[in-house]
């Protein structure tokens, strides 16, 4: 046997208290007598009324000390030794825009909410729990705890998100909480295999839903007003009938009715819409079982022009492709000291102090902080642009370069490579965007490619998104970059549940995180005079990856769940308590007997 609490001992310092209070106790009553002879009794009676006498043996005396021991030990918590199963678990629980189906009348996200929370509540005591929130930014919410109670309430207020998930981010948190905490990976999602190869057990709830969704909108202007593109695709069998309307400023301006055909897209076009649109919402009825991706938004902003500053020693080939582009004021010095730019570009060189406003680009850098730049070497093959990088056309991107110096960077993405090298890298960090080529323009034939001019043009849509006046479409869970005007002073943003957050200062402005509601946000542009510039922007549901609702992939063979035995004290304070109860009624019981 053992004590959790040893200090509780103390308590036996009442036994002696009691003790001495009976040696104290006066043993005489106080009666009236009939005859003046019972005087001699004094005498007896003052010998009784001496503070120090002959301890006797007394019931209550003997219950009170064995009250007073009872609840001394019952404080110092005392446990004897034993053996337990318990079953220590990895949960994870899958809150991608999926989970929000409706398989008859509750959602799978509610339906995985309520048996994980179930399976938390019978498991045996001591068992050891990680819950893992998997979202596009997957997060460990409990590691390694004991607590069911904490467990439960995280479970009970998570809620799914509009976005997908992170299977790659979400591999490294689990197969580090299961090193950590030992167990199985417990994975609660609609669909097998996300985690690969990946040991796991996998509960899944889908019905096979088939759904519809809006991937596409976008918006060009022409002479006679605005072009609008919707795309539907059908994750269904045979054909489907589907209702398509559209909003400008948040009045219906054309309803179209289309048959979808299965596994297929289909493309609804409105012409003549008001060029002074400021919103765009598109939406198809009749919903079915995720209404959330019926419905996509579009902000159409006035493209701004942009202030670009090249600072070089000269570049005909780059300067020729800047002065062409649209919606460029273009401007060229040989020093970097210079403010009020949405862009600067570096070639050749990178300034001591760099500029706290726009966004940047270094041609052929030499080495500095931002990013890493390798030993120059020579090239033998093809420099090529590379897949999946976002940036349209790069991919047709092929030239040859005498020499160049890889590049590398944590928050950066390859989108020019050769020979498994990097020579051109972009991204976003601390709040602004980055790109460098790793290379000289003058060791290579890119300059006579057709597809030269190609590269600047994405880029400078990348840095600066023409559709939206400075804000891309974006997709829920992920963050929003902006283009602000040069002369923005400060600049807040009105999510879509009403909450104002503040993205400058300082400077650079930071990307926006917030963004899990779908639905439409506002972003205000503060000058120095106190103007202010209102573009609207639409975050949108995840579509690809989410909508289609059906099983897609096979399941894999499950690890057998394991249990695992562990020494552990078995409390036994509450039989002492119990005990103390009845020694408690005897003492009430004798008490009375006596008197």
């Amino acid at each position: 046997m053992g004590l959790l609490q040893p200090l509780g001992l103390l308590a036996l310092l009442s036994v002696p208290v009691i003790v001495l209070m009976y040696l104290w106790k006066q043993k005489y009553q106080q009666k009236q007598v009939p005859s003046l002879f019972l005087w001699e009794k004094v005498l007896t009676q003052t010998k009784s009324q001496q503070p120090w006498q002959k301890l006797k043996k007394n019931k209550l005396m003997l219950l009170q000390i064995a009250a007073a021991v009872l609840l001394s030990f019952a404080l110092a918590a005392p446990f004897v030794a034993g053996s337990m199963k318990v079953q220590d678990a990895v949960l994870a629980l899958d809150c991608s825009l999926s989970m929000q189906t409706t398989d008859g009348k509750q959602s799978r996200f509610d339906l995985a909410k309520k048996d994980m929370m179930t399976w938390v509540e019978q498991s045996a005591e001591n068992s050891s729990f990680s819950l893992v929130m998997l979202t596009d930014s997957p997060f460990v919410a409990v590691s390694g705890g004991q607590d069911k109670k904490t467990v439960l309430q995280l479970l009970e207020k998570a809620q799914p998100t509009a976005g997908g998930v992170d299977w790659e981010g979400a591999k490294t948190l689990l197969a580090a909480e299961q090193d950590a905490l030992g167990g199985d990976i417990l994975l609660y999602t609609d669909n097998y295999g996300n985690l690969g190869t990946m040991q796991v057990v996998e509960q899944i709830y889908n019905n096979q839903e088939q759904n519809t969704a809006v991937t596409l909108l976008s918006h060009t202007l022409q002479a006679d007003g605005g072009y609008v593109l919707a795309r539907l695709h059908w994750y269904g069998t045979g054909e489907i009938q589907k209702t398509v309307t559209l909003f400008a400023d948040g009045a219906a301006y054309d309803t179209k009715t289309v048959t979808v055909d299965a596994e297929q897209d289909v493309d609804v076009v409105f012409q003549g819409v008001p060029k002074q649109a400021k919103t765009l919402e598109v939406r198809i009825s009749p919903q079915d079982a995720l209404p959330i991706d019926d419905i996509r938004y579009l902000g159409v902003g006035k493209a701004e022009t942009q202030k670009v500053l090249l600072v070089t020693k000269g570049n005909v080939f780059l300067e020729k492709s800047l002065s062409l582009l649209e919606k460029v004021d273009f401007y060229k010095t040989d020093t970097p000291e210079a403010t009020g730019y949405g862009l600067y570009i570096f070639d050749g060189m990178i300034p001591e102090i760099l500029p706290t406003d726009g966004h940047l680009l270094f041609l052929n850098p030499p080495q500095n902080s931002l990013f890493t730049v390798e030993a120059e070497q020579n090239f033998s093959e093809m420099v090529r642009g590379a897949d999946g990088t976002g940036l349209e056309n790069v991919t047709d991107v092929a030239f040859a370069l005498q020499k160049g110096t890889p590049l590398s960077a944590n928050w950066g993405k390859a989108f020019l490579q050769a020979e498994g090298k990097t020579l051109g890298l972009f991204g976003e960090t601390e709040g602004r965007k980055i790109a460098a080529l790793g290379f000289d323009l003058h060791d290579s034939d890119f300059p006579l490619q057709t597809t030269f001019p190609v590269l600047w043009y994405r880029l400078i849509q990348w840095y600066f998104p023409e559709q939206t006046g400075g804000v891309s479409q974006s997709i829920a869970g992920q963050a929003v970059t902006f283009a602000l005007k040069p002369d923005t002073q400060k600049a807040t943003v009105q999510t879509a549940e009403g909450k104002e957050i503040a993205i400058l200062p300082p400077t650079p402005a930071r990307a926006l995180t917030e963004t899990a509601e779908t639905g439409w946000y506002l972003l205000n542009e503060t000058d120095a005079k106190g103007n202010t510039t209102t573009t609207p922007f639409g975050v949108n549901a995840q579509v690809v990856g989410e909508s289609d609702l059906r099983v897609t992939k096979e399941a894999a063979q499950q690890t057998a769940t394991t249990n695992k035995t562990i020494h552990a004290g078995k409390p036994i304070a509450i039989w002492l308590l119990l005990l103390l109860l009845g020694v408690i009624l005897t003492e009430w019981w004798v008490n009375c007997r006596e008197n």
